[in-house]
């Protein structure tokens, strides 16, 4: 006990003497932290790459429907603009043979998306019903994001909260915030194990108790559940 006692005297003179304090030391530690998180693939490059854009002509009937579900790219979105959530079977947006799941949406014959709201984009999309062709400047992605987060300790918090593994909050300047996490996403694996079957204590016991390096996959959650038919699209 002396000796504990004699340390944590002396430890607190050289923090005396240094003009530092505990709470400085550790907000240096967790600045540390967070510069050693690996930022997530942002769809930044992508976007500004004419080169990776598509162009897809949708050819239809006058008052035929595209056949396919936008929904916004949501909060953290390093692009505002829409992201195809769902194409029916046999539409012609499916014909195509061009759009995927997950895909961003830039702009539509010839008008951009980016910054529109989702409201405002969904208007003007379905103003074109009574087109015989749409033309869609689309960039590829994948609907699955992958996130890496590295946590020396576990008095580092996340700095997110889940609930039945959907990201509900995140703190900003955060481990979290920094690696790329997203409000609106689902967990759908952990350091390569699947958690779509797991309940909430065990995905929250996961990421309470790991330290290290945690790999998450996520996808925005209108996109889990469109494709486990727990929702339905609503088709364009």
């Amino acid at each position: 006990l002396a000796m504990n006692r004699a340390f944590t005297l002396s430890y607190k003179d050289v923090l005396k003497r240094s003009g530092q304090t505990e709470e400085s030391l550790m907000q240096c530690a967790y600045s540390e932290v967070l510069s050693s998180q690996k930022r997530a693939q942002d769809d930044i490059a992508d976007v500004l790459d004419s080169t990776k854009h598509i162009i897809v002509t949708i050819i239809k009937r006058p008052q035929e429907a595209l056949g396919l579900s936008l929904i916004s790219s949501g909060p953290g979105s390093i692009i505002p603009t829409v992201v195809v959530s769902g194409l029916r079977p046999a539409s012609p947006a499916y014909k195509t043979e061009q759009l995927n799941v997950g895909n961003q949406v830039l702009d539509v014959n010839g008008r951009s998306l980016v910054g529109l709201s989702f409201e405002e984009t969904i208007s003007y999309i379905r103003s074109l019903i009574s087109s015989t062709k749409v033309e869609m400047k689309v960039v590829p992605a994948s609907p699955v994001l992958v996130i890496e987060l590295i946590r020396p300790d576990l008095k580092y918090p996340l700095g997110f909260s889940v609930k039945d593994g959907h990201i509900t909050t995140l703190v900003r300047g955060s481990i979290g915030e920094r690696a790329g996490i997203r409000v609106g996403h689902r967990i759908i694996a952990i350091n390569g194990e699947s958690t779509v079957t797991l309940d909430h204590d065990s995905v929250a016991g996961i990421l309470l108790s790991e330290t290290g390096k945690l790999v998450l996959k996520t996808m925005q959650s209108q996109i889990f559940n469109h494709m486990l038919g727990l929702e339905d699209p609503d088709y364009l």
